[in-house]
């Protein structure tokens, strides 16, 4: 293929593995922030903590073990506050420092702050996989055959076990409530060293198509994007419902 075209995939696939999710969780942020706003409004903070607190621990873990894999040096965490005041505040924070000479360290702030997305993605799956498996797989085949992923025979959703089912919609409603929430200080955290992990990525990524693996890049993002696509649309439809309850 021409350098043309492989620049062209190459953009495309950081899209797939970059863009999608960064964009498909600030919309989540903006509206499950919305919906603790006005719960927080009319119960006041501390009844968030029942609604997403789960969430929120899954949230700071994430930040916290990446922080570690990196050799940041971790100053302060607290997963969950529970002594929130009325009047609001920070339901968890991971306050961690690092050596501003060591490259590794700086790129690891560009995960660290958005490491969540990954985090609560991998429990979503995880919590699915256990306690609701026919819908599992069934959803994945289902987002798989649309996405162009090539998928056994129908498999169906199956009645399951209602308590499962039950406990997994708290518990998936509670992670996307309070861990699909990017702070302001995730966001600007991630910055500085966003622009340099993006060139990293779009080098090894161009440079493993330019060997002719971009049929086995595609397979395995195929499967990826089929795994995050499954728990985007249990988290939206969730943080709809809950923000539709909240407005009544």
């Amino acid at each position: 293929m021409s350098i043309g075209t492989d620049l062209k995939t190459t953009f495309t696939y950081l899209i797939a593995v970059l863009g999608i999710p960064v964009l498909a969780v600030i919309a989540l942020t903006y509206i499950n922030r919305n919906s603790k706003q006005r719960l927080a409004q009319r119960l006041g903070a501390k009844s968030i903590i029942y609604v997403s607190g789960l969430g929120v621990i899954v949230h700071e873990l994430s930040h916290l073990l990446v922080a570690l894999l990196f050799g940041h040096h971790i100053n302060s965490f607290r997963l969950l506050i529970t002594d929130v005041p009325d009047d609001g505040g920070a339901l968890g924070y991971v306050n961690h420092s690092w050596n501003k000479k060591n490259y590794y360290q700086f790129l690891g702030n560009a995960l660290i702050g958005t490491t969540p997305i990954f985090g609560c993605t991998l429990t979503l799956i995880l919590l699915t996989r256990f306690l609701v498996p026919g819908f599992y797989q069934w959803g994945l085949q289902y987002l798989g055959n649309i996405l162009g992923l090539a998928t056994p025979a129908n498999v169906p959703a199956g009645s399951g076990n209602w308590l499962l089912t039950i406990i997994w919609v708290i518990l998936s409603i509670n992670i996307t409530i309070g861990g699909f929430d990017l702070s302001d200080a995730d966001l600007k955290s991630t910055l500085p060293a966003f622009g340099t992990l993006l060139v990293i990525i779009s080098l090894v990524l161009f440079l493993m198509i330019k060997l002719g693996m971009a049929v086995t890049i595609h397979h395995y993002l195929l499967i990826l994007l089929t795994w995050f696509a499954l728990v985007m649309v249990l988290s939206f439809t969730w943080s709809i419902l809950v923000n539709l309850l909240v407005r009544i």
